[in-house]
């Protein structure tokens, strides 16, 4: 009947093949490349100071309703 429509055509996306397990393990250790490398990088300084400001906000609100 439909040729676009048929809701089981998306499923064979969902039952393909597992990698294979030397792929997982490269894909994997990237990863944590990525990853380690991601948390090595300093903070960027407009982040440090809105951190700030957010800090300096809460202190001053804690202070008036005490």
């Amino acid at each position: 009947m439909g040729t676009g429509s048929d809701p089981k055509r998306g499923d064979a996306v969902i039952t393909q093949a597992p990698l294979p397990v030397e792929l997982q393990g490269q894909i994997g250790q990237r990863l944590r490349e990525a990853y380690v490398e991601l948390i090595n990088e300093p903070v960027p300084d407009r982040f440090v100071d809105l951190l700030q400001k957010l800090k300096q906000r809460e202190e001053q609100g804690q202070g008036g309703k005490s």
